[in-house]
């Protein structure tokens, strides 16, 4: 999927995020992965869908960013 981990957590937070806008209580995870992903240009499978829900996401840490702006 991608080469560098920065670019791979960028683009599972995205998708991450697109999950969260679709999910309800009544919608299963599979129908998510199979109608509501490939209108956004993603496509993975089901057992791809759930290593990266699974998998903790990075925060950029806002201090090491200021040590830059000065």
């Amino acid at each position: 999927m991608a080469y560098n981990k920065k670019n791979y957590n960028k683009r599972a937070q995205f998708i991450i995020d697109v999950y969260k806008n679709a999910k309800h209580s009544d919608v299963p995870d599979t129908k998510i992965v199979r109608t509501i992903f490939p209108k956004f240009n993603i496509f993975i499978s089901y057992r791809q869908w759930m290593n990266i829900k699974g998998m903790p996401i990075p925060k950029e840490n806002q201090a090491q960013l200021s040590l830059f702006s000065a």
